[in-house]
């Protein structure tokens, strides 16, 4: 008896022409990198203040070397733009996400493929009308560098290049915390396929960053394999507040896409309902493969029981990343602020899964041109962007592009050129600033010599003559409980208030005589 999954796949022999899918890949890849690339030269703000920071680290770390193993920025992130920031500066670090963007969109029709999906074409198309995907693929963070390399992951693991598969979850913990789960689940995953002799590897990387950080950071009072554990920078109990359980499930419209969103929860539906039933009963009858020759067998890669094991971990992976950061979010653990970005990171598996549901409702609508009604589900809601004015005064739509300079960047630009203007910072010898603009606008390091790291101990002991720009935000808020610091902890430190810049910003400046 055909399963409801199997109903959503044809035999390789009457599958889609290559090219034919080539023809749409090549449309959608290239609508996408002109869109994105105009939504990158006209944007003058960051989509995020940590960008800011990422772009800061990569511009940064040719000449300071520490940068690229820093835990905040992330070696995978920092490795990945080095030379791009170094070279063509922030142009060039948005290209590299665009590039990254294109590339997860190969990997995920690659995927799509394997599977025998129907029409893998619409898997693309499904990442497409992710619209954090599309902000993400000119930003600076790290979401989409961990969704690449997760999906190669996954690909490897799809055609059972194992070692392959090994190398690349063992990097996820580089690019974000979600790979320490990445390493658990390919560590089952080696067990299951008998690989088990590849596990050492997947510690590997770890280690390296471990011996590496121990050495350019200068720890020689702990053992080198302890670096990581000591200088893990979140908090375990967040400075954010916490929030719903179902913060992040309440989130899925916007991360799959508003319009494609139902086709989630069929995609889900049929995997589960489809595959696990066919996979019971292909253990039940014994079939599926189980000899090391079948195992081995160039021509049974992807065999149809391999296939089920791929379509429930395509549900499994998004899951476990919801339902991670859900209790995180809602015990207000590992500095979680509940921001929707962080299902970014699943961004091909939420496509392969509406892909999934698109096909089932497609076919029972009999649907003709399936990828053009799903190309405009995908790019209706950016019509959102424009703003129509209605007679009554009412106005619809919110601009998101070109992103603009937020109230805060205006002011961090303004501080910065009357402190240049005036000599204000020359005339001292250090500063410091939980504000990441501060450096951008300076155009220098956050650890070049001059600039005192905005941490508890040092501005409780800071060096004399030392100017501090604080701000209500960024001061106060912060993954690493030592980098937030309140006015009263300042003002307890020696700490006077030079001048008040707004009502949510301040210019301190330190005890003429250096902290003891």
């Amino acid at each position: 008896m055909q399963s409801a999954t199997d109903a959503l796949l044809i035999p390789q022999s009457v599958a889609r022409p290559v090219r034919a899918d080539v023809a749409i890949l090549l449309c959608v890849v290239s609508v996408f990198g002109i869109l994105s690339t105009l939504g990158s030269i006209t944007s003058e703000g960051f989509l995020e203040a940590d960008g800011c920071t990422h772009f800061l680290f990569a511009r940064a770390a040719f000449d300071e070397p520490h940068y690229l193993v820093n835990i905040w920025g992330r070696p995978l992130k920092t490795m990945l733009y080095v030379l791009p920031a170094h070279f063509f500066g922030l142009t060039g670090v948005r290209f590299t996400s665009l590039v990254v963007a294109i590339a997860i969109l190969l990997l995920t029709y690659a995927i799509a493929r394997g599977q025998k999906y129907r029409w893998p074409a619409l898997a693309t198309i499904a990442c497409v009308a992710q619209p954090m995907f599309f902000l993400h693929s000119f930003s600076e963070l790290t979401e989409l560098p961990f969704a690449m390399v997760l999906a190669g992951a996954f690909l490897a693991y799809q055609r059972r290049q194992f070692f392959v598969m090994t190398l690349l979850v063992a990097v996820t913990p580089l690019g974000r915390p979600e790979g320490f789960g990445m390493l658990l689940l390919g560590g089952l995953s080696l067990l299951a396929h008998r690989r088990a002799y590849w596990i050492p590897l997947l510690v590997v990387p770890l280690l390296v960053w471990n011996y590496a950080g121990w050495v350019l950071f200068g720890r020689p009072d702990i053992p080198w394999y302890l670096w990581l554990k000591n200088e893990w920078p979140y908090a375990a109990t967040s400075v954010y507040a916490s929030g719903s359980l179902w913060h992040f499930l309440g989130l899925l419209p916007v991360v799959t896409g508003p319009l494609v969103f139902p086709g989630f929860f069929v995609g889900v539906g049929a995997t589960v309902w489809g595959d696990l039933r066919g996979l019971i009963r292909s253990l039940r009858s014994g079939a599926g493969g189980g000899s090391s020759d079948e195992r081995e067998s160039s021509e049974v890669r992807i065999s149809p029981q391999h296939r089920r094991h791929c379509d429930l971990l395509i549900v499994a992976i998004p899951m476990l990343i919801l339902i991670a950061h859900s209790i995180l979010y809602f015990t207000g653990k590992m500095a979680s602020s509940g921001e929707a970005r962080y299902m970014l990171t699943a961004a091909p598996f939420w496509a392969l899964l509406v892909a999934k549901g698109l096909t089932w409702m497609f076919d029972r609508l009999a649907v003709r041109r399936v990828h053009l009604l799903a190309g405009l589900l995908a790019v209706a809601p950016a019509l959102i962007n424009f703003k129509v004015y209605l007679p009554g005064g009412w106005v619809f739509g919110y601009q998101v592009l070109p992103l603009q300079a937020s109230e805060d960047w205006k002011i961090v630009r303004h501080v910065v050129e009357s402190m240049q203007q005036s000599g204000e910072l020359d005339a001292h010898a250090c500063f410091a600033a939980a504000h990441p603009g501060v450096f951008y606008f300076l155009g220098v390091s956050p650890t070049a010599p001059r600039v005192v790291p905005f941490t508890r101990g040092t501005l409780a002991h800071p060096p004399a003559d030392t100017l501090l720009i604080w701000d209500r935000v960024y001061a106060q808020f912060n993954a690493d409980i030592n980098r937030t610091v309140s006015v009263d902890f300042l003002l307890s430190a020696g700490w006077t208030v030079k001048r008040e810049i707004t009502k949510d910003w301040l210019l301190l400046k330190s005890p003429n005589k250096p902290g003891t």
